[in-house]
C-alpha cells in the first residue's frame, strides 16, 4: 500500500490524535504559569508545585504493561474515549485543591492514572498500525499536537489567570476537554481494527500494517530497548527542566510575564516544526542520525542559557532550539521503537519507553525547583544538563542497526 492510499484511509485518526497530543500536553504546559500564583497563595514549594508532573511520570512507567494489555484487549478506541471522559472530572478536582499540599498531590495522582489513556501510548499506536510508508510523517504530525500546546496555552493560561485566577486555569482545561476533544475522538479517532480492510472500490487493500516484531519480553533482553530507555530518560530530564521551568526562567531573566509567556510559546511553533521536518527526514534518510542530531538542538539550548544576557532576542533563541531539539527527539523516539523492535508488542515496549522518558520528565522539575531555592539561581542547572545531553547523544551514535527484519 502506497502512501496517498495511507493517508486516504488514516488521516483523521491522525488528526484526532494530533488533537489529542495538544491537550495531553497542555497540562504540563500551563504548569509554569501557576506556579507564582499557587506559592503565593499557599506558600507551598515550586518542588512541590513541579510534583504533578513527576506524578504522572511515575504513573505512566508503572502502569505501561498494564495499559499496553488494555490497548491490546479493548482497543486504543474505548480507552481514549474512556480516558477523555474520567479526566474532565479529575481536573475539576485538581481547581478544588488547596491548603494542604496533600490535597495537590492526591488530585494528581487521581489524574495521573488517567493520563495513561490520553497519552502518546495511545495515539502514536493507532497511528503506527495504519501507516508504513509514511509512518514517520505521520507519527511527526500526531506528535506535533504537543508544540502546537505549548504556543497556545501558556499564553491562555495567563489570560484566564488574570480574570478568574489559577483555579479558572484548569477549569478552562476541563471545559476545552468536554466540547473540542472528547467530540473529536467520538467522531474521527479509530485505530486499524476498527476500520474496513479497503477504501475504494478497484483499489489495493488497505489493511492494518502488519504486526511484527518481538514480543515484550524479548525486547525487554536486548541491549538496545536499555540503551532507547537511557536517552530517553537522560533527554527527559534535560526536557523536562527546561520546559517546566522555561516560564519562570525568562521572568528570572528580566522579562514581563506577558513577554515570557510568548517567547516560550515560540518553543511550541518550533516543536511543531522540528517533529514535522524530523518525520520527512526519518522517512527519506536514516533515522538514527535524525534522532542524534535533535540532542544536539536541545544541548545547544542549555549552552545559551549558561551564557544568556536575559533580553528577548535570546529567549527567542533559546525557544526555538529548545523546541526544535525537543520534537525531533519525541518523533524519534516513537519512530525508532516501530523500526527497532516492531507492532507485535508497540503499546507495551514504546509505553515502558515512555515510562522511563516521562520518570525523568517528571523527576527534573522537582530537582530543579529544588536546586533553584537552594541556590537562588537557575544558572548552575545549566551545566549539569549540558552533561547529560551529551552522554545522550554518545549512547544514541553506540545503538547500532535494527535487529528487526523489514517487511516486504
Amino acid at each position: 500500500m502506497g502512501s496517498l492510499a495511507e493517508w486516504r484511509r488514516g488521516w483523521r485518526t491522525v488528526a484526532s490524535s494530533f488533537v489529542g497530543v495538544i491537550f495531553m500536553a497542555a497540562v504540563p504546559a500551563v504548569t509554569g504559569v501557576v506556579m507564582a500564583p499557587l506559592t503565593a497563595e499557599f506558600g507551598w514549594s515550586r518542588s512541590i508545585i513541579a510534583a504533578n508532573v513527576f506524578i504522572c511520570s511515575v504513573m505512566t512507567l508503572v502502569l505501561a504493561p498494564s495499559a499496553g494489555r488494555l490497548i491490546a484487549r479493548f482497543g486504543p478506541r474505548r480507552c481514549a474515549l474512556a480516558a477523555i471522559t474520567a479526566a474532565i472530572p479529575a481536573l475539576l478536582l485538581i481547581a478544588l485543591t488547596g491548603g494542604s499540599p496533600l490535597t495537590w498531590l492526591g488530585a494528581w495522582f487521581i489524574y495521573a492514572v488517567i493520563n495513561l489513556g490520553i497519552s502518546p501510548i495511545i495515539w502514536s499506536g493507532a497511528v503506527a498500525g495504519l501507516f508504513d510508508r509514511a509512518r514517520g510523517m505521520a507519527l511527526a504530525v500526531t506528535l506535533s499536537g504537543a508544540g502546537l500546546a505549548y504556543f497556545v496555552f501558556p499564553p491562555l493560561a495567563v489570560a484566564v489567570l488574570t480574570e478568574f485566577g489559577w483555579r479558572g486555569v484548569y477549569v478552562t482545561l476541563a471545559v476545552l476537554f468536554l466540547v473540542v476533544l472528547l467530540p473529536l475522538c467520538y467522531a474521527w479517532f479509530r485505530s486499524a481494527s476498527d476500520l474496513p480492510d479497503t477504501t475504494r472500490s478497484g483499489e489495493q487493500p488497505a489493511g492494518p500494517v502488519t504486526a511484527v516484531g518481538f514480543a515484550l519480553g524479548e525486547a525487554l533482553r536486548m541491549r538496545q530497548f536499555w540503551q532507547f530507555a537511557g536517552v530517553a530518560a537522560l533527554m527527559a530530564i534535560a526536557e523536562g527542566a527546561l520546559q517546566v521551568h522555561f516560564f519562570p526562567i525568562l521572568q528570572e531573566g528580566g522579562l514581563s510575564a506577558g513577554e515570557a509567556a510568548w517567547v516560550a510559546s515560540m518553543m511550541g511553533i518550533a516543536m511543531v516544526v522540528g517533529r514535522i521536518l524530523a518525520g520527512y527526514m526519518q522517512d527519506k534518510l536514516p533515522p538514527l542520525p535524525v534522532f542524534g542530531c535533535s540532542i544536539l538542538f536541545v544541548l545547544a539550548s542549555c549552552l545559551l542559557l549558561r551564557y544568556s544576557t536575559g533580553d528577548t532576542l535570546m529567549g527567542t533563541a533559546v525557544s526555538i532550539c529548545l523546541g526544535l531539539g525537543a520534537g525531533g527527539t519525541t518523533i524519534g523516539l516513537a519512530y525508532l521503537a516501530s523500526r527497532y523492535f516492531g507492532l507485535l508488542a508497540y503499546p507495551s515496549i514504546y509505553g515502558l519507553l515512555m515510562g522511563g522518558f516521562s520518570l525523568g520528565y517528571g523527576a527534573a522539575p522537582v530537582v530543579a525547583g529544588h536546586l533553584r531555592e537552594v541556590s537562588g539561581s537557575y544558572v548552575p542547572i545549566f551545566n549539569w544538563l549540558a552533561a547529560i545531553l551529551a552522554v545522550a547523544a554518545a549512547l544514541t551514535w553506540l545503538l547500532g542497526p535494527s535487529k528487526l527484519r523489514p517487511t516486504s
